[in-house]
């Protein structure tokens, strides 16, 4: 078994919990309020724009020429996107490069960010790239799941977990290219060193489901500092 066969292996329990979560049934039953979805909406595009630097990285420690190319063309398509987003939102929203950089980070978002910057420090596309990889693996297949359901077609619910096409699919789409990166850089990679980039990988699917749960509850530094300090007794989470 190679080793991204093993990690989507291990991912699938996982992948299951998203597709339970109250927030992906939400979108398919179109029944989240315009506060869950502004708070997921705000809290998304600010992670999308922490991704720049992750693929950055990726470029910047690429072991082929090829996978530099590769990782490139994402880049591109991750710019456009949010060029793209960015003038769709609202002025109460993040609507331009400046204001987006000045978007307050929740903190299943911060958690998250910082378990892939963690990743950098590596200098090894075997540890990075698992911590991208997982979200595009399972935002895809959030998506391949909620086309099968009897989803209700309205906007803003109709636009969620539709990434896909040529782009990200099949065998030449940047899901399956991750994956023989992956495959290829772990041949001259230790056990331990396999080991981790799987970790890493399992613990971002983990994190997906944490920012649904953060975006379906709408969950605040304001709410944890109050758990803390005003004695409830119980974790947010």
């Amino acid at each position: 078994m190679s080793l991204s066969q093993d990690m989507l292996f291990e991912a699938e329990p996982y992948l299951v919990a998203n597709e339970k979560h109250p927030f992906v049934q939400g979108i398919i039953h179109a029944t989240l309020t315009p506060e869950q979805l502004r708070y997921y909406d705000e809290q998304d595009i600010a992670f999308e724009y922490n991704e720049v630097g992750i693929i950055n990285a990726l470029i910047d420690n690429s072991t082929t020429t090829e996978q530099a190319l590769l990782f490139h063309k994402r880049q591109d398509l991750q710019l456009t996107m949010l060029r793209d987003w960015l003038h769709r939102e609202p002025e109460s929203m993040p609507h331009n490069w400046e204001t987006l950089k000045q978007t307050p980070i929740q903190p299943i978002n911060q958690l998250y960010r910082q378990h892939m910057a963690a990743t950098v420090q590596t200098h090894s596309v075997l540890q990075i790239l698992p911590s991208f990889a997982a979200g595009e693996w399972m935002y895809i297949e959030l998506g391949r799941f909620v086309s099968k359901q009897a989803r209700v077609e309205k906007e803003p619910f109709q636009s969620f977990l539709t990434m896909g096409g040529d782009d990200f699919l099949g065998p030449n789409g940047f899901i399956q290219q991750f994956f023989n990166i992956i495959d290829y850089e772990a041949k001259s990679a230790t056990p331990r060193e396999q080991e981790r980039a799987k970790q890493t990988f399992l613990k971002s699917c983990l994190l997906e489901w944490y920012f649904w749960d953060a975006a379906y509850k709408q969950i605040t530094w304001d709410d944890w500092q109050n758990a803390a300090l005003k004695g409830k007794g119980e974790s947010l989470l």
